[in-house]
């Protein structure tokens, strides 16, 4: 696994979301994203984006889930970034900052869907990396 030899930027992760949702798809708002989201790849990577912007936004539609019917995506989340987190900036940081425990999630997310995450959360890494100017060479 690659390390980041930058911490996670929460302000720019934000900026990221808001840029990639604007690309993939304009002015629809948030909650629209839901509507066939298990059967379309890229809103399901950006609602699950989405839900990790901040903790206010994580747990109203956490205690919602169930009747949007995002639990899968939930337990993708908890599951995927409450597992092997020491030494891992990207999960430090949002573990911390959605104050996020292995106890949230209902059941287990397969590792291919855990995967998926970590690789969309890394693209933002690499993305943040070339907007500061940090590569290795």
């Amino acid at each position: 696994m690659q390390g980041f030899d930058i911490d996670f930027d929460h302000d720019m992760f934000l900026e990221y979301v808001n840029e990639l949702h604007e690309h993939l798809f304009g002015s629809l708002a948030f909650e629209e994203l839901f509507d066939g989201v298990h059967n379309h790849h890229q809103k399901h990577h950006l609602v699950t984006l989405h839900l990790l912007k901040d903790k206010e936004t994580f747990r109203r539609y956490y205690t919602k889930k169930e009747v949007l019917g995002i639990s899968s995506i939930f337990d993708i989340i908890i599951g995927t970034l409450t597992e092997n987190v020491a030494g891992d900036k990207i999960k430090e940081h949002l573990v911390a900052h959605l104050e996020l425990t292995p106890q949230l999630k209902t059941t287990d997310a397969a590792d291919y869907d855990k995967k998926v995450l970590m690789k969309n959360l890394k693209s933002f890494m690499m993305y943040s990396r070339k907007r500061k100017g940090v590569f290795n060479q």
